[in-house]
């Protein structure tokens, strides 16, 4: 087995939540599913996304100067899935997904258990994909929502319970 297929088993074992990252530029938008999102800073409050730079993203990102974040509840597997495909295109809303906005008009997924509204701060391209670094200028949370896991290729549910 080659070093890259060891690296991504070894990934793999990693539990992560599911994100969307999305920006409106040019009348059009667009967004990718991310698992590498992370805070960075709490002040200023400062986070992160990993982003494939051959991604149509980066480059709307860059000229909107902002982005936002939805963090993914666990019924949102599908919603993970659409934004996954590599052919999706910019379009004037999100296509097969319920959309809702940021109070600065970022589209965010409804139904998400949180949101946060970035301008973007720095980006970093870094082999294969693009660091963005994003301030947070509107968090919003729905505590009665739990996460969406991505663990061993598969979706999974925390148990809220637990």
């Amino acid at each position: 087995m080659a070093l890259s297929d060891d690296f991504k088993d070894a990934l793999a074992s990693w539990a992560s939540g599911v994100s969307i990252v999305a920006t409106r530029a040019g009348g059009l938008v667009h967004g990718v599913t991310v698992s590498s999102f992370a805070s960075l800073s709490l002040e200023p409050p400062l986070v992160i996304a990993c982003v494939a730079s051959g991604s149509r993203l980066p480059p709307m990102v860059r000229e909107a100067r902002r982005f936002a974040i939805s963090l993914l509840s666990a019924d949102q597997d599908a919603a993970s899935s659409a934004f996954a495909r590599s052919t999706r295109e910019p379009a004037p809303s999100f296509v097969g997904v319920a959309e809702d906005r940021t109070a600065s008009g970022m589209p965010v997924v409804a139904g998400a258990m949180a949101h946060l509204d970035c301008e973007l701060h720095s980006e970093l391209a870094v082999g294969d994909h693009t660091i963005l670094v994003g301030r947070v200028i509107e968090a919003v949370t729905y505590p009665d929502k739990s996460p969406l896991l991505y663990y061993r290729r598969r979706y999974h549910r925390l148990d809220a319970g637990a």
